[in-house]
């Protein structure tokens, strides 16, 4: 695996963005209230669920499932290649239950700025938003619109 060299961009809220959620199945309601929301700002919006072990998926385009797992763990490139390698402006993640899939995809992926929520300070987020004992999807999705705002605000843009 080659070392990605990358320099954060942080995006305009203004602009026609390309964002890009991974999600797992319990936090579908706060994966729906920010499609509302960048849709309402004329995103691109695309989401990748990862399925646990206890869930019982449909197949779909958009999603992970233990199937599409190497004997290592490793998503399967056929399955997450397209999502990986799509040129998002922003890359949300929800996922609570943090796993080898959800930390593969988001170190790989080519978005230009990642957010999300980790307990430790050595995450693949360029903005990681401690939410301590607060592991509600939709919180975190609110803190990530607050916070990607704010940078905005600072930023002049």
């Amino acid at each position: 695996m080659q070392a990605q060299n990358r320099k954060p961009v942080i995006p305009e809220l203004s602009l026609h963005l390309k964002v890009g959620v991974i999600w797992q199945p319990c936090e579908k309601p706060a994966v729906q209230y920010l499609r509302d929301y960048f849709n309402q700002h004329g995103a691109i919006f695309r989401d990748y669920c990862i399925f646990d072990k206890d869930s019982n998926p449909s197949a779909e385009a958009n999603s992970l499932t233990i199937n599409d797992l190497n004997w290592w763990g490793i998503p399967k490139p056929d399955k997450v290649g397209d999502f990986m390698t799509m040129q998002l402006d922003l890359l949300l993640c929800l996922a609570a239950e943090k796993n080898f899939a959800v930390d593969y995809i988001t170190a790989l992926s080519k978005a230009k700025f990642k957010i999300g929520s980790s307990e430790t300070d050595n995450s693949y987020f360029d903005l990681n938003i401690k939410i301590g004992q607060n592991k509600d999807a939709m919180y975190l999705a609110k803190q990530q619109i607050f916070y990607l705002a704010q940078l905005n605000n600072k930023t002049g843009k």
